[in-house]
């Protein structure tokens, strides 16, 4: 039975310091040489592609939680999922309403990914400016006022801030049809992220997809936080790593061992060894 691995990265794959082990590069840069069908699923965009590099993978990946598929052998997109431009602007009229604008990403084709921001609202979100303004990929411009028009392509709405400061907006951004939102703890602060995203795309649908075009007979996906739940319920079988958040663990089929120890590398070497794929 052909099966696709999908791993979300941070908190996942990763360790609570961002990194990759190298026992677990080394086992899972074995596993994918050796056929295994394995990739990841991330809310990043492409500040995941050194971990791709660094594993060998050779499918394309699912990134900003399914809104974009990456083909690494490519060095490119294969597909977006934009939002239409009448749920754009209703996103920005109620991030306007509640004083409290995020990072807004357009794509191009051409140039890739531009970010637009109207002011930096707290310490973790000019520490996430400041990581990422000189990435090649990706710009990020500040702009008096945030618009969608028909000639834009706004595919992600990202902000990280208090709980009690995100979940008033989450609960109106919920109610549009065309959009679907995120509210998960940040792995490496005390604070939340809110992300917002066409309703079309999710890690659920960026896994259907690649299972489709791969010709996959099952899937087998592993999470940590809640922008996993949808994909692993969508799975044939959903994983936990062991420091996962409660209602991820409660929901997974199976949890295994921590990011901190390589859970996600030590469960797909048992795969290995027992023929699952």
């Amino acid at each position: 039975m052909k099966t696709l691995f999908v791993s979300d990265l941070d908190g996942t794959l990763l360790n609570r310091q961002a990194q990759l082990t190298e026992n677990s590069r080394s086992i899972i840069s074995y596993l994918i040489n050796e056929g295994m069908l394995f990739t990841i699923a991330t809310a990043r965009s492409q500040s995941a592609i050194k971990y791709l590099s660094s594993l060998d993978v050779k499918i394309p990946s699912i990134h900003l939680n399914g809104v974009l598929l990456y083909d690494y052998s490519k060095k490119g997109y294969i597909d977006c999922v934009s939002m239409d431009t009448p749920t754009a602007q209703e996103i920005i009229r109620i991030l306007k309403y509640f004083d409290r604008m995020s990072f807004v990403y357009k794509f191009d084709s051409d140039c890739g990914i531009n970010v637009a921001f109207e002011r930096l609202s707290n310490e973790v979100e000019r520490n996430f400016f400041e990581v990422r303004k000189t990435e090649d990929y990706k710009s990020f411009r500040q702009v008096q006022e945030i618009t969608a028009t028909d000639d834009e392509k706004i595919i992600y709405f990202t902000m990280v801030d208090e709980y009690e400061r995100l979940r008033p907006i989450y609960d109106e951004v919920c109610k549009l049809p065309g959009a679907k939102a995120t509210l998960y703890s940040d792995n490496y602060s005390d604070m939340y992220f809110l992300e917002i995203f066409s309703a079309a795309a999710t890690k659920a649908s960026g896994v259907n997809k690649l299972k489709e075009m791969l010709g996959a007979d099952r899937v087998v996906t592993f999470g940590d936080n809640l922008n996993d739940l949808e994909m692993l319920r969508a799975s044939d079988f959903g994983i936990a790593v062991g420091d996962a958040v409660e209602e991820v663990r409660e929901k997974a089929d199976l949890i295994i061992g921590e990011s901190t120890a390589d859970g996600v590398a030590g469960f797909l070497l048992e795969a290995f060894d027992n023929a699952w794929f």
